[in-house]
């Protein structure tokens, strides 16, 4: 029977995922523009394909909260499966302004036949809405051929930051100037997103990489002494931590039950603080061999159960296909 993975937007989770899954074809619809005119050509093309494709199961990404309100919505009526792979911000707003959004965000899961998730406190979420949900992790990423550049300092170490408003970008910034000079912080993403002042106060010794290629940001994790990737969310199992696992690299990630749950070796967990987190970059240089070894042993261990677990995605999904 035919299967359709569709995507609003570019995220390594669903990229790795549709790739894995048997039979799955990835439609990923992205345009930049005015709202109104925006949703209007990506639900289009969401249907069109729909009914080129006829599939009995649909999974979509979630955010967007329109594409997988739309979508089940669409399957009650047409009659195909909507399965929901559920990001953080797809189970809940991260504002409390946003709170209003909540019946739709419960009437999501109610609706779904099955509802992806990362970890237990989101899987949680989804059954106090009535929803049905299966915990899977991100695969670790396979990166081929990650390539040694130079970098600026005696040890450099890479932010990895989107600068969006659950990423405690501010406080890292700040936590370079408790460092060695000599340490350098590489800190990606489009940092036009922050306050000019923020960036043109910074330490000399931060670099802002802007957006990079995903090979040259592959490299330059590959580089490094050791990744940061940070987050005020606690149930956030943030990308940078898969990444750090997959190139063999150190991390530094915040310290809250599903980080310390799930990475639970090779890392130094911080609180969201300059001076914590400028100790936790001391610490993991001072000791980067050790974690080194223990993110070793930890690949392991995770790439291990994530294919049980996928398994076990496969037969579900299989029995809907069947149902």
């Amino acid at each position: 029977m035919k299967r359709i993975w569709i995507t609003w937007e570019k995220h390594r989770r669903t990229i790795e995922l549709a790739s894995s899954l048997p039979g799955i074809k990835l439609f990923q619809f992205e345009f930049e523009g005015p709202r109104i005119l925006r949703y209007t050509c990506l639900l289009f093309h969401t249907v069109l394909n729909i009914f080129l494709e006829l599939p009995h199961l649909v999974i979509v990404q979630n955010p967007s909260l329109i594409l997988s309100l739309f979508v089940v919505i669409l399957g009650k009526i047409v009659g195909f499966r909507a399965v929901v792979d559920a990001h953080n911000e797809g189970l809940i707003p991260f504002h409390s302004k946003h709170n209003w959004l909540l019946p739709i965000y419960s009437f999501i899961q109610k609706w779904a036949y099955l509802t992806i998730v990362t970890n237990i406190g989101l899987a949680e979420k989804v059954l106090e809405n009535g929803g049905n949900p299966f915990i899977l992790e991100d695969k670790i990423p396979d990166f081929a051929n990650p390539r040694h550049i130079l970098l600026e300092g005696r040890h450099n170490l890479v932010f990895v930051c989107t600068f969006q408003k659950d990423e405690p970008y501010v406080e890292t910034i700040k936590a370079a100037s408790f460092i060695d000079p000599s340490v350098h912080l590489y800190v990606t993403g489009p940092y036009r997103r922050a306050s000019q002042d923020i960036i043109l106060g910074a330490p000399p010794n931060v670099l802002f990489t802007g957006f990079l290629p995903d090979q040259d940001y592959i490299d330059l994790l590959f580089s490094c002494d050791a990744v940061i990737d940070l987050t005020s969310m606690k149930d956030c199992l943030v990308c940078g931590a898969y990444e750090a696992v997959a190139l063999g690299k150190p991390m530094i990630i915040s310290d809250t039950e599903a980080l310390r749950g799930y990475f639970s070796r090779g890392a130094v967990y911080t609180k969201n603080e300059p001076r914590e987190i400028a100790n936790a970059i001391a610490y993991a240089l001072e000791n980067r061999e050790r974690l080194a070894c223990d993110i070793s042993l930890l690949r392991a261990d995770l790439e291990g159960n994530w294919k049980h677990k996928f398994g076990i995605l496969i037969n579900l999904l299989d029995c809907l296909d069947k149902r």
